[in-house]
């Protein structure tokens, strides 16, 4: 049975997740707000398990742009893919824009005359683990993670626009403008962002910039841009004016007007790509784990039948009433033992995908928390003091405040809290709960304080 899946397009800050039944939306969730941090897309994942239901689990497709991507053309000579993505490796090393490590991945252009290039897509490597982790803790399995070229590459050629025309894409949103020359066949040559949107403000700046990549790609190519494609949803006085002073014949594409087509197209793509920031080898990984599963419960159907040809041919005819029951017995044993193996793959999973999103987000840890506690924290309790610490071993989290209430409205309120604490995606364990603070002022004397009860609560993020 195929998996559901799901689809998130992360384009410059407007966030939007669907999920996808037989090739239909049946659920689908957008960020009120622009989602221009890490720490913003794990409110945004948290608001989005509230709207729909994320608990049905599957594989998630993530389209993503940010103002750190780079994309560059580059002409390269005929090699195996070996000595290329030697060679990629090595200049995005000395080229790259950013001091962080980076994350990269290409698509390879041919052209009809025989020449070969190479769009190389990067992006800090940090941005990449963190938004994989921030998938994973909400039970999305990340798949693929492409840039934007990638959907325009394989949508250009299902348009009436001829395979070999020069088309000047022009995908707007609220805060930004990127602009795209492919050929019709969705080969993709260029790629420049605008740092501002398509609104009425912008109109003049907007003719201005296409007209003026015009003719750069005139002057430089020796061939002019047949039509420009908007794609996305600008006002329409800003496409009439676009009509009426760039250079060519402007195309305004309503299909791509959808606030969904990008996550729309995005699970049509297929996940054996060059172009995806997710490496093969963590694809590989989540395939391995699946096949395990499936190696279960197999063993376990192996088992079960010669359990029961054993009995079925042992002979003993007259008590045959008994070995039923004896079967029925064993059957259910082998089966709570397909339920135990069951449970320890998981829990083992559960454990290394909590290890890797710690891993992937230790640098930033204690802002994702601290944005995490402010909507976990229940209304009654005050949080005075939070101290977050890493050691050898892992994290140490320490938090005091006050609970308003009574005694027992008290202990339920934060018995509810630390359990919260305890659960995905922080599995912190509580090595001092706020029962050892309160048996301390109990002794002191000072439980009933008028101001509120005073807490304190401690534990491990391992």
């Amino acid at each position: 049975m195929s998996r559901t899946t799901y689809a998130i397009s992360w384009l410059y800050g407007e966030f939007r997740v669907a999920r996808f039944s037989r090739g239909k939306i049946d659920a689908q969730w957008e960020s009120p707000t622009l989602v221009n941090t890490q720490a913003a897309l794990i409110g945004a994942l948290d608001a989005a398990c509230q709207h729909m239901d994320l608990g049905i689990k599957g594989d998630v497709i993530v389209v993503h742009e940010h103002d750190l991507h780079t994309h560059e053309y580059l002409e390269v000579p005929g090699m195996k893919r070996r000595d290329l993505e030697k060679y990629l490796a090595r200049r995005v090393e000395n080229n790259k824009s950013f001091d962080e490590d980076a994350a990269w991945c290409y698509h390879m252009v041919h052209h009809k005359d025989g020449k070969e290039g190479i769009l190389l897509h990067q992006l800090p490597r940090n941005i990449v683990d963190s938004t994989v982790a921030a998938c994973t803790a909400a039970g999305l399995v990340p798949k693929s993670y492409v840039p934007l070229t990638e959907i325009v590459s394989d949508y250009l050629p299902t348009t009436d626009v001829d395979a070999q025309n020069r088309v000047l894409v022009l995908a707007c949103f609220e805060e930004r403008i990127e602009m795209i020359l492919a050929l019709g066949d969705g080969e993709a040559l260029f790629v420049r962002e605008l740092n501002y949107g398509a609104n009425e403000e912008n109109v003049e700046r907007l003719v201005t910039d296409v007209n003026r990549t015009l003719r750069y790609t005139r002057q430089h190519s020796g061939r002019t841009v047949d039509v420009a494609w908007i794609m996305g949803h600008p006002p329409w006085t800003v496409v009439d004016e676009l009509r009426k002073q760039v250079e060519v014949p402007v195309e305004f594409d309503a299909d791509a007007a959808d606030p969904n087509f990008w996550a729309l197209w995005a699970t049509k793509l297929s996940g054996k790509r060059a172009a995806n920031f997710i490496s093969v080898f963590e694809q590989k990984n989540i395939t391995g784990e699946v096949l395990r599963r499936v190696g279960v419960f197999s063993t376990a159907a192996v088992i079960i039948t010669a359990l029961f040809l054993t009995l079925v041919t042992s002979g003993l005819v007259a008590h045959r009433n008994e070995q039923m029951r004896e079967l029925e017995q064993r059957s259910a044993s082998v089966q709570q033992s397909i339920a135990d193996l069951e449970e320890i793959l998981a829990n083992n999973r559960e454990q290394q995908e909590h290890l890797d999103r710690l891993r992937a987000t230790s640098h930033n840890l204690p802002s994702l928390m601290l944005q995490h506690l402010s909507q976990m924290t229940p209304p009654e309790v005050t949080l005075t003091e939070v101290a977050i610490e890493q050691s050898n071993v892992g994290w140490q989290v320490r938090m005091a405040g006050l609970v308003a209430g009574d005694l027992r409205h008290g202990a339920r309120v934060l018995a509810g809290f630390e359990s919260a604490l305890a659960e995905p995606p922080w599995r912190m364990s509580v090595t001092q709960s706020f029962k050892q603070t309160w048996m301390e002022q109990f002794e002191q004397g000072k439980l009933a304080d008028a101001s509120g009860l005073g807490f304190a609560i401690a534990g491990d993020l391992k």
